[in-house]
Formats: C-alpha cells, structure tokens, sequence
C-alpha cells in the first residue's frame, strides 16, 4: 500500500488536493511513469527503486497548515516544508494556498517523496538544499512535477517551483 495522506482541518480546496494526491498514488500509470525515467540527480536510488520504495511505503503523511510570521519567517516564501523533527507531516503555507488544487496536490506529493526519503533506511533521493535551481531533475522535483502534469491532463510536462531560497 503506498504513502496515505491525511488532512484533518477544515478547507476545501486543501481537501480535494489531498484526495487528488491519495488518488494519484494509488494509480499504476503514476508509478510506471516513475519506473521510466532515466535517472534523479542527488540519488543514490534508480527510478525503479523509487517507484517501487513509495508504492510499498505504508507511510501515513498528515497535513496542515502553518501562518508564516517572525517565528517560522524562514518558510514564509514557500509553498510548504517538512521538519525532521516531526517525520510525517507536512506544514502547507496558509498564505500559499491562492493557486490552483492541483498545485496544491503536486507540492502535498512533492513533501511526501521527501517524508518517504527520510523514512528510508538504504537509499537516499532527496534534493539537499532549498534553493530551486538545477533541482528539475531530482526526485521530489521530477516526481512533483509529473503529478502536476497527470493531474492537469497535460501531453506537455508542467513545472512548479518548489522551494525558494531566503535571502
């Protein structure tokens, strides 16, 4: 059974993500899409690897929401973060949320690559730092990216950017 995401608070459109990103990672077309790819940059795991290492993961991820202000200012310009300290959850940026519900699921799936990745013991295939460039090709990028672009229905592959960096 692969990674279930739950959402407990009450807001609509963070709701319908969070049943759009449960439904992409119950579909085989998602995971074979994974398998395909060539490589992720910043792995020490194949494609194959990870598709096989999210789709077993019996990972139950939580969502909520965090309010950007001067105790958490670092993350005030993201869409969401993960904190090692709290291993299955993810803080989805309240002020973030003005965009559409598949961009909001792509980011729910992107920090959850993330949450599988520390929860996995043998490889790694994370993207190291916060800032977004040259980070296409690693995993949680790639694999975000790929559920935004299934989700919308696109023949074209449809990028977001993830993370930004602080100044």
């Amino acid at each position: 059974m692969p990674v279930k995401i739950v959402f407990e608070e009450n807001h609509i459109e963070v709701e319908l993500a969070v049943k759009k990103a449960n439904e992409l990672l119950s579909m085989d077309d998602f995971y074979n899409r994974i398998k395909q790819k060539e490589s992720f940059d910043l792995s020490t795991a194949t494609p194959q690897q990870v598709s096989d290492i999210i789709n077993s993961s019996s990972l139950l991820f939580a969502v909520e929401f965090f309010y950007p202000n001067f105790l958490n200012f670092k993350y005030r310009k993201t869409f969401a973060y993960t904190d090692g300290r709290f291993p299955n959850r993810l803080f989805l940026n309240y002020k973030k949320l003005n965009r559409s519900i598949e961009s909001i699921a792509a980011t729910i799936i992107h920090e959850a690559i993330h949450a599988v990745d520390d929860a996995e013991q043998v490889y790694t295939f994370g993207h190291g730092n916060n800032s977004p460039v040259g980070k296409q090709n690693t995993a949680p990028y790639w694999i975000g990216n790929l559920a935004l672009t299934m989700l919308l229905n696109s023949d074209s592959p449809t990028t977001i950017m993830f993370d930004v960096e602080e100044e």
